[in-house]
């Protein structure tokens, strides 16, 4: 089937920019018939597009996100992450828990135009110097068409927070030593800001599906503390109300459980560059997008994005690293938090 098309002439804003991937705010050009089909001609036992195609944003919706991929050895092609992302991954959520992206053919000489506009970003120092010298592949037909779960997205009455939580590892590694006084993501943390001469804490993601009250809450300061520069102002109230939704909604806890059930022995035993494995790793490194209306009024809306199957040329990276933080007792040592009584990570926490 050929993929829907963007209009010719797409406003594309930057947006983010990841290690394999760079984010557009795409706004189609206000004149701009509905997106369509590349191949207009179907015959009398073909069904048009409008019936045989997912529904996708028009001109008349808010903006939304359109994500390219870069030219690199080690990004699997777009076309062959989504079909990882529909037969693998999407099968275990439900849809209204998933940001929904849709595969769309690009327009002649697009990508060489984001490109040209790259170049003109790091001319000026405007691009992360760690970004630099990466291009977009100009030989990709395809892009992925995101849903925009930022506030401009937002489709509700009233205002709205916007928040993106990475949940980590929300159980600890199989492969962790025997008594371990800190979880993974509590121990690459402590790891990392040793390495930087860093002073300071996290926030331990256990405590995310603690189902505690008390954890919950702390966790979600910890999310907001970890929001830096530009995140939105999240008042007492909204606090509270994501702290209810972690309470009562069984999404993270699903995530905690498929983390577990896909990788049951560990890095350093388990088949590291298996499918399953791999599965595993992704729904580690996954995004969660929170939006809490502010009135009060209306459900709290929670979406796992961020989820291309990871690829498995990066075994030997996370045995590396799971070695690294056994040897050097990073998962061992307990990490006090200066101010009160308890540990950072849960599973330091006294009795």
């Amino acid at each position: 089937m050929p993929y829907p098309s963007l209009p010719s002439s797409p406003t594309l804003t930057y947006l983010a920019e990841g290690a394999a991937n760079i984010i557009y705010r795409l706004t189609p050009p206000p004149t701009t018939p509905p997106l369509s089909s590349s191949s207009p001609n179907y015959s009398s036992t073909t069904p048009p597009p409008t019936e045989i195609e997912p529904p996708l944003p028009t001109p008349h919706q808010p903006a939304h996100l359109f994500r390219l991929r870069k030219d690199l050895p080690t990004t699997t092609p777009i076309p062959a992450a989504q079909t990882h992302y529909e037969s693998l991954i999407s099968p275990h959520f439900a849809a209204s828990n998933l940001v929904a992206q849709t595969l769309v053919a690009l327009p002649p000489g697009l990508v060489r135009s984001c490109n040209d506009a790259l170049r003109a970003m790091e001319a000026v120092g405007a691009r992360d110097v760690r970004r630099r010298g990466l291009w977009l592949d100009e030989g990709a037909g395809v892009g992925l068409l995101v849903e925009d779960m930022t506030a401009e997205g937002w489709l509700g009455e009233g205002g709205v927070v916007c928040l993106e939580v990475k949940p980590k590892w929300l159980a600890q590694s199989p492969g962790a030593p025997r008594g371990a006084r800190r979880c993974r993501t509590c121990a690459l943390g402590a790891m990392r800001r040793g390495e930087e001469g860093v002073r300071g804490r996290g926030w331990c993601p256990l405590g995310l599906v603690a189902g505690e009250r008390g954890l919950v809450e702390r966790a979600v300061e910890g999310v907001v503390a970890d929001s830096g520069e530009g995140a939105p102002r999240v008042g007492e109230r909204v606090r509270g109300r994501i702290v209810d939704f972690l309470m009562e909604d069984g999404l993270l806890g699903r995530l905690r459980d498929l983390q577990l059930r896909f990788d049951p022995k560990g890095v350093m035993e388990g088949d590291v560059e298996g499918e399953a494995f791999r599965m595993a790793m992704t729904l580690r490194d996954c995004t969660l997008f929170l939006r809490i209306p502010s009135s009060g009024a209306g459900a709290v809306e929670a979406k796992l994005g961020d989820m291309d199957l990871k690829s498995a040329a990066k075994a030997d990276y996370w045995r590396r690293l799971e070695e690294r933080l056994i040897k050097e007792d990073w998962y061992a040592v307990e990490e006090w938090d200066g101010e009160a009584e308890e540990t950072v990570c849960l599973l330091g926490r006294k009795a």
